[in-house]
């Protein structure tokens, strides 16, 4: 009886990009995402979350303006970058996403958790991770990764979105607190709004990249100023996508936390 090598080979990619993926959604191992609330904490504490309804109006929010809103759009777009060749551009959309964060408690735990990724992938992983590439924080840096290990967009989104929401409704469950079943409760409403949204969303950033790559001819003409260059792209793919990090409530939230009395998390 013949063995169909390829079928297996296949299974075993597969099986291995599913272990890469899991690891990256974990929020113990290998960065202690955990120790991070993500603006819960202060949330809890000046009343914006009080019992399990509160609770999934804010990180439905969070959800929908944040992560679906900016985050997500901005892995995809530094992935297809990098997939094409357009480490400038790639560098750009990086450079962008950390000056975007507005508060110094989000640029410390994005710096944090990507020293702590660089760590596990340079002494476990042995993979020699160029200085520059987490200098941006923790969102480029898993672009990188996601884009090494040839994951697909939507795969890669699913993994960092899913991420998030966990480690912010384990911190409710703690601090509020909520009980076991609610916190599942919320996850698996936000988990499933997050599904809903990833293909379309995956397809709208590989349209709006395939549509405006002509615009590497304008970094090509601009030799000289590169930079000026990938920024004039970026916004193009900015306003084509519709994106943006103005959430000057949580940025409020987030920076009330940083001299809030008595805190269980770092962020």
């Amino acid at each position: 009886m013949m063995v169909d090598n390829s079928a297996q080979l296949h299974q075993s990619h597969q099986s291995d990009q599913l272990g890469r993926l899991l690891i990256l959604a974990s929020s113990n191992l290998p960065i202690g995402s955990y120790t991070y609330s993500q603006g819960v904490e202060a949330a809890i504490e000046s009343g914006v979350i009080s019992d399990e309804a509160s609770t999934l109006v804010f990180m439905q929010d969070y959800l929908e303006l944040a992560v679906i809103g900016y985050e997500l759009p901005i892995l995809g777009l530094i992935m297809q970058a990098l997939s094409q060749g357009h480490d400038a551009l790639a560098a750009s959309l990086a450079h962008d996403y950390h000056a975007s964060l507005e508060s110094k408690e989000f640029v410390l735990e994005s710096q944090q958790l990507a020293q702590a990724m660089v760590a596990w992938l340079n002494e476990v992983l042995n993979l020699g991770v160029p200085t520059e590439v987490p200098e941006d924080g923790f969102l480029p840096l898993f672009a990188h990764i996601a884009q090494h290990w040839q994951l697909s967009m939507a795969q890669s989104m699913s993994t960092y979105g899913f991420a998030q929401l966990e480690n912010m409704v384990l911190a409710a469950v703690k601090t509020v607190p909520l009980g076991q079943m609610a916190g599942q409760r919320i996850l698996w409403q936000l988990q499933r709004k997050l599904s809903a949204q990833v293909d379309t969303l995956s397809d709208r950033v590989q349209r709006a990249f395939e549509d405006l790559t002509t615009a590497q001819e304008i970094v090509d003409t601009l030799a000289a100023s590169e930079d000026q260059a990938c920024q004039r792209l970026c916004q193009d793919l900015y306003k084509s996508l519709n994106i943006s990090n103005n959430l000057p409530n949580l940025a409020i939230l987030s920076s009330m936390h940083e001299e809030q009395y008595s805190r269980l998390f770092r962020s």
